[in-house]
């Protein structure tokens, strides 16, 4: 079967749409009158901060930052096509306004927890610079807009930070250990990423509170590290973890964005977190798995700054493979008139040495 890069046109808008009409997997839906979103580009264009994508029924969903938070979704990778759906929250939540003077949302993550049969979003609240910043949680028994029991409801605030704290509550990843246990990576700049321990229901574990150390890109405060993602997986048969975190500045730069992203491998959810030769991701380590910037011969196109990865496993998002990284970058010489920021899939492999690799994209 012929390989797709999973593409669309979203132009961004401000505000929500109306819900979308899905069909059946096999069926193309209608454009749900957002800008001619129904038609192919490489990538998503205008947005960042991307969560993992995530399936719900028989569609795939991903959200990102777009002053509240955007959901994007199609019923049919191999199509290529990919539509603009709803604000997650057409109406803001009250705390939103105490760390965001513009009430904006960003950096969402989706995960599905099977002991609720619920979805569970992460996302952050703050203002560019800020240490007063809150990670909240929101969750919804189904991503399908017209499902009858589609409703968000807002949880509240998971963990917050003001401007003494040494660390920053922004960029959240949430994890379900093999074991059963919940846990929130999260950080940003400042003394780097973290981890804290969740309880059942999403929210800060009651007794376990220690926010342990992950990762720093230097021992001082403010270096440029954020959105570290922690998946469970395996190296060379042994169970155990692997962290994913973003080193440099991000799409904000446009052309001069340098994220690249690195990863580090821990039998221990809790680390330490050590790169290929053995160096410490608290101290600087971490082995680099994507660079900030690469040019693609499938589509001949130059991508810059790829962060806040998502690891996909065990969907055939093209019919026949079944790992996936996906991305947020920045498009080099974009066509006049539209933004850079894109959205991007590769194939994740795994190398002879165990460790993760990123994999070419195809179309």
């Amino acid at each position: 079967m012929k390989l797709l890069l999973i593409l669309l046109n979203v132009c961004i808008a401000m505000s929500s749409c109306n819900k979308p009409d899905y069909g059946s997997p096999q069926t193309t839906p209608p454009d749900d009158g957002n800008n001619g979103s129904i038609t192919p580009l490489t990538g998503l264009v205008g947005l960042n901060d991307a969560s993992r994508v995530i399936k719900s029924g028989t569609n795939y969903f991903w959200y990102s930052t777009d002053g509240g938070i955007r959901m994007r979704w199609t019923n049919n990778p191999i199509s290529g096509k990919w539509y603009t759906g709803s604000d997650v929250f057409p109406t803001r939540p009250g705390f939103w306004s105490n760390y965001s003077p513009i009430n904006a949302a960003w950096a969402p993550d989706i995960i599905y927890d099977p002991a609720s049969a619920e979805f569970r979003m992460y996302y952050c609240v703050s203002s560019m610079g800020s240490r007063k910043s809150a990670i909240a949680l929101a969750t919804n028994k189904t991503l399908d807009p017209n499902a009858p029991n589609y409703k968000w409801e807002d949880k509240g605030i998971v963990i917050s930070t003001t401007e003494s704290s040494t660390y920053n509550a922004l960029d959240p990843c949430p994890i379900l250990a093999p074991s059963g246990e919940w846990y929130l990576c999260f950080g940003s700049h400042w003394t780097g990423i973290k981890l804290m321990r969740l309880g059942a229901d999403g929210k800060a574990h009651p007794t376990e509170t220690t926010i342990s150390n992950l990762a720093r890109k230097e021992p001082v405060a403010n270096s440029a590290i954020e959105a570290g993602a922690i998946y469970p997986g395996v190296k060379n048969g042994e169970q155990g973890y692997w962290l994913y975190v973003n080193w440099g500045t991000g799409l904000g730069h446009e052309q001069n964005a340098t994220y690249e992203v690195r990863v580090g491998w821990s039998t221990n959810i809790r680390g330490p977190y050590l790169d290929k030769d053995g160096k410490d991701m608290y101290n600087g380590g971490g082995s680099v798995f994507t660079t900030s910037k690469q040019t693609f011969s499938a589509d001949n196109s130059t991508r810059i700054g790829r962060g806040h990865i998502g690891i996909i496993k065990g969907h055939a998002l093209d019919g026949v493979h079944t790992d996936w990284i996906s991305y947020s970058y920045w498009l080099e010489n974009p066509p006049s008139g539209e933004s850079g920021k894109r959205f991007g899939l590769q194939r994740l492999l795994t190398g002879t040495d165990g460790w993760p690799e990123a994999g070419e994209i195809f179309k």
